[in-house]
């Protein structure tokens, strides 16, 4: 009898404590298993476990480049990659100028660097870039293509047309950049359905930067080349030097400015009785540079340059190239960019003076390669 009443007792007392040990046993966290290593490709590792495989096209401003085989051209800092493993010689450049090469690793916050001799482990806080050593010059080259276009039907007919080209070379110690951008308008008249030129200008820009320390970079060649046919410029080049300096560089945020001397040759369309159509001019170009990474798909970026020149050659001229840039899918990108060009002294024609403000806003389509 003593022993049916306790029976029930003990099954309770039983299935509690088995229920609270079963909670209080730790399991433990599930982590994917490691790929095996394609040596065809380059890979990395994310510090939240995600693996890629592709191609190391560059690191500096502790950005690293990197072309997924799946996912295209992708950014990332180089503070959320975990492990790094390159398929063939990388060049790198530590923080004292010095410039090494040979198969990379990183791992556990440490680059291991292995060339035909020796094994180098080094400090990943040491690490100020990476470039291709394996001698293909495409490892080098990264850009981007633009095209943006607006249509006005209706009581007005108008087409506006946008195509622009960045391009970059990158090693562990140089830096060559070039831009192309042009700018095409025209309307119906709607009197005589004739249509009729509004906007007609192209700017090409070059320059080759050579870093003599982490902050400091000489800036060995730098050239554009200009033409507005409304803004009364046949043509004007720009040849100059210069000298940066980078006044920021974090993750997400860099900061530079650059000053040098330049020379200016410039032929206008038509000019007043009397005046010569080519002008001349000595430089002092200044300009500085502006990149935030708002979030991981959206980012900013300022251009400013000014040109003080002569005062038959403008007095000042200005440039400001600012805007955002958004990922999009792959290696697509939707860009809004505001342009401002001034010339502080325009040239003046026959019959009028062009205005010294030209300022335009464009939404383009962009692709990374």
């Amino acid at each position: 009898m003593f022993l049916m009443k306790i029976l029930p007792l003990f099954v309770l007392t039983a299935s509690v404590v088995s229920s609270f040990s079963l909670h209080s046993q730790t399991y433990p966290i599930w982590q994917p298993q490691a790929p095996v290593i394609d040596a065809k490709f380059d890979w990395v590792k994310t510090t939240s476990g995600e693996w890629l495989k592709g191609d190391i096209i560059t690191m500096y401003e502790e950005e690293l480049e990197f072309d997924s085989d799946e996912f295209g051209i992708q950014s990332i800092d180089i503070s959320d990659v975990a492990e790094l493993y390159s398929k063939g010689e990388q060049s790198i450049r530590l923080n004292d100028g010095t410039v090494m090469s040979g198969k990379l690793i990183i791992k556990d916050n440490k680059l291991t660097l292995t060339d035909e001799d020796n094994q180098h482990i080094l400090s990943i806080d040491s690490l100020l870039s990476i470039a291709s050593a394996d001698g293909n010059e495409l490892d080098y080259w990264d850009g981007e293509v633009n095209f943006g276009t607006n249509f006005r039907r209706g009581n007005s007919e108008q087409s506006d047309y946008t195509i622009s080209a960045e391009a970059q070379r990158r090693t562990s110690t140089s830096r060559f950049s070039s831009a192309f951008i042009s700018n095409f308008s025209e309307r119906v008249i709607q009197e005589t359905g004739k249509k009729e030129e509004t906007t007609d200008d192209q700017r090409l820009t070059a320059n080759f930067d050579w870093f003599f320390s982490p902050k400091v970079f000489i800036r060995v060649a730098d050239y554009e080349y200009f033409a507005d046919q409304f803004g009364n410029i046949d043509k004007r080049h720009t040849f100059g030097i210069g000298v940066g300096y980078e006044l920021l560089d974090t993750t997400d945020f860099s900061w530079e400015v650059n000053a040098g001397p330049s020379y200016q040759s410039t032929d206008y369309l038509t000019v007043e009785t009397g005046q010569d159509d080519n002008e001349t001019s000595a430089v002092i170009n200044l300009g500085t540079l502006l990149k935030w990474d708002i979030t991981k798909d959206i980012g900013f970026d300022a251009d400013y340059q000014v040109k003080i020149v002569s005062e038959d050659a403008g007095r000042y001229i200005h440039r400001l190239k600012t805007g955002f840039e958004v990922d999009l899918i792959a290696d697509f990108d939707l860009d809004l960019s505001f342009y401002l060009d001034r010339i502080e002294n325009p040239k003046p024609t026959g019959s009028f003076t062009p205005n010294k403000n030209d300022y335009r806003f464009v939404v383009s389509l962009g692709y990374e390669f």
